[in-house]
């Protein structure tokens, strides 16, 4: 679930509170302000990431390191495959006779 803030009117005796929810749609969280908080009023409704900037600026940075994971072990692979078939080979006979009890 994602986290939305807004500013939302409470009344004239609280007046304008910045909130935070969680949701799963920007709609949801426009709701539960409504019915949580009793909010006449929703403005700047906006999804919010861990370090209070919108989610969609931050970008998917653990996607991206795992992509260059792959994509370097593929490379490492088609360069030194030489080197890679023997080792894994040997390693694979190593484990599955070390499990043998």
């Amino acid at each position: 679930m994602a986290t939305y803030r807004a500013k939302c009117w409470l009344g004239s005796s609280s007046g304008y509170q910045e909130l935070e929810v969680q949701s799963n749609t920007l709609y949801g969280a426009k709701e539960q302000f409504e019915r949580i908080y009793g909010a006449e009023q929703v403005i700047n409704l906006r999804k919010v990431s861990s370090g209070n900037k919108p989610s969609s600026d931050s970008g998917d940075v653990g996607g991206y390191l795992i992509l260059g994971a792959i994509l370097f072990g593929i490379w490492l692979l088609v360069e030194y495959w030489w080197i890679v078939i023997p080792v894994a080979v040997i390693s694979g006979f190593l484990i599955w006779y070390g499990s043998q009890d």
